[in-house]
């Protein structure tokens, strides 16, 4: 990368450096670490990132490895997409925080707008609010939305094939299909439908209340993967959640191994389901945590670039540049937002928004600064918002494509996660795919151990929280809290109940039926016919948890399903 007398001059100007430092701290060691445990040198010179091939490792914006971007001008044209998380009580409130998002200039790509729409948790685990097991949860934390009517009240008066709708709920096709049902109810043809299923039937292994059986939940993911490629093209059908493997205790390094492996079981069974590369690739999308240590995640996030063109080209024969860009989402951090002085979440995420804005994300979610407190305020969601806002139009970082390449430090960063990338990715094939690693317990004892050492340094003090191990304040500031509504749950559990004493229940059981037999032919291998059938059940007025059931009588629930009910 750099020319001989370059590289000898360095050289002489890194021992007089050497000379200096220890002249002046007698020897005194200032090695460290990133928050992944990489050994650091206190400096970095062009020694460091010689063997680094500039064509071939890093290159143009818009060009492969595209370490540096998807496009060749990227925020110069259009910057990221605003797509704050929301939902919550019923659907009328979850409406009312959308309208007011898009009044404070929530914006997507071309005038469109992403609504980032989070199921309750009954909703995301097929369980309508009828049911006891819905008990003391509806409506809180997400949206309770579970019908057609629901989704009308939460959707009417917005124009579905122009915006961006992501359902974010964990039992993806119930919901789904209400979804299809819904628009085609209003006349809109599925295939103009714009948004993203989470697809966290499989992808959602991190979470110790995982839904469904490995190998049934991997042939869910696909069959969802499978319609979407041939029903909805414009549809991204699948999000792998490097931002909840973070929050369950990953480092940088294990979020991008684990996201990769993840990705990569979920391309081989759409392989082997004989679909092509080139069109189902282009529906995965990654959900990426940017979090504290601020070179850490960017170098991340370029190596992870990098190592999925790689992926896509060489394992799968992607030839469409859209099949081999790493689509991204940036959550920023919620672990590392605290209760203790919670307007310091303010600064936090702002530096986080920051980090992944320097990363060239695609779409940014920030959580709100009383998230640990609970459900954001409409003044905090707000504010997020404005975070957004003011790196886009004050702070000029938009001006020029990936401004820290050729940096020295972050050079050879991003080339050393690269490489521990890679040995995660061996990690996991040498324990027999990534099926197996996760049945056997060997990647859930990562993020165990994560867990554990981030609270025993923060105990210890060897990790600095200010506001919570330092610089701690006598009275803690009060904010002001969200205050649910009360009748939520009520007002739930009588629609839910109306809703199905207005239905043809002969016709909706009939469809339900139909689900069961289509389970059965992708329980045989065959996929494209439990997708059109949730569909016409949800046409027959089931919820989505008669759905839901209606999967279990076939794919088999997660053995975790008795403790996941008390969530």
């Amino acid at each position: 990368m750099f020319d001989e007398k370059t590289l000898v001059e360095a050289k002489k100007l890194q021992e007089q450096w050497k000379e200096a430092i220890n002249k002046i701290y007698q020897g005194k060691d200032f090695a460290a670490k990133t928050n992944s445990g990489i050994p650091l040198k206190p400096v970095y010179t062009p020694l460091d990132i010689q063997d680094i091939d500039y064509a071939k490792d890093i290159a143009m914006p818009g060009s492969y490895p595209y370490i540096r971007s998807n496009y060749p001008i990227h925020y110069q044209y259009q910057p990221w997409v605003n797509q704050p998380v929301h939902g919550y009580g019923l659907p009328e409130h979850t409406k009312e925080r959308m309208d007011a998002l898009t009044k404070a200039g929530m914006e997507g790509y071309f005038g469109a707008r992403s609504y980032n729409l989070v199921w309750d948790y009954p909703g995301y685990f097929g369980i309508d609010p009828d049911e006891p097991d819905a008990e003391g949860y509806i409506g809180k934390d997400g949206v309770s939305c579970n019908t057609l009517d629901d989704f009308a009240r939460m959707l009417d008066g917005l124009d579905i094939a122009k915006n961006n709708i992501i359902l974010i709920n964990g039992d993806t096709l119930p919901m789904f299909a209400l979804y299809i049902a819904y628009a085609e109810n209003r006349g809109v043809l599925r295939g103009n439908l714009r948004g993203n299923t989470m697809n966290w039937v499989f992808t959602a292994w991190y979470a110790p209340n995982f839904m469904w059986e490995t190998e049934d939940a991997l042939k869910l993911a696909t069959e969802n993967i499978h319609f979407c490629v041939k029903n909805i093209p414009r549809w991204n059908h699948t999000n792998i959640q490097g931002h909840a493997i973070s929050e369950t205790g990953a480092d940088a390094i294990h979020q991008m191994g684990f996201c990769l492996g993840t990705a990569r079981a979920v391309a081989d069974s759409c392989k082997a389901a004989g679909l092509n590369p080139d069109d189902f690739l282009t529906g995965i999308g990654f959900q990426i945590a940017q979090c504290n240590d601020f070179f850490e995640y960017i170098c991340m996030f370029r190596a992870w670039r990098k190592l999925w063109a790689r992926i896509t080209r060489e394992r799968y024969g992607a030839t469409k540049p859209a099949a081999m860009h790493l689509r991204t989402h940036t959550n920023t951090s919620c672990f590392e937002l605290v209760k203790q002085q919670p307007l310091n979440n303010i600064i936090r995420s702002a530096y986080h928004a920051l980090g992944a804005a320097l990363s060239g994300t695609t779409a940014m979610q920030i959580p709100a600064y009383d998230e640990p407190i609970g459900i954001p305020t409409e003044e905090s969601a707000i504010l997020t918002l404005r975070i957004q806002q003011i790196l886009v139009h004050e702070t000029g970082i938009t001006r020029v494509g990936d401004p820290l390449a050729g940096s020295y430090y972050v050079e050879w960063l991003t080339k050393r996660m690269e490489e521990e990338g890679e040995k995660i990715l061996k990690e996991i094939d040498d324990a027999g795919g990534f099926v197996k690693a996760h049945k056997a317990g060997v990647l859930a004892t990562v993020l165990r151990r994560g867990c554990d050492q981030w609270r025993d340094e923060i105990d210890k003090g060897k990790r600095i929280v200010v506001g919570w191990n330092k610089y701690q304040t006598e009275e803690a500031l009060k904010v002001k809290a969200f205050r649910p509504d009360p009748e939520v749950a009520r007002i739930s559990i009588e629609r839910t109940k109306e809703y199905k004493k207005r239905r043809d229940q002969a016709k909706t059981d009939a469809a339900l039926n139909g689900v069961v037999e289509a389970c059965k032919k992708l329980k045989a291998g065959e996929y494209g016919h439990v997708m059109p059938a949730c569909i016409e059940a949800a046409k027959a007025h089931a919820t989505a948890g008669e759905i839901s059931k209606a999967l279990r009588k076939v794919m088999r629930w997660g053995p975790e399903y008795n403790v996941m009910l008390k969530f």
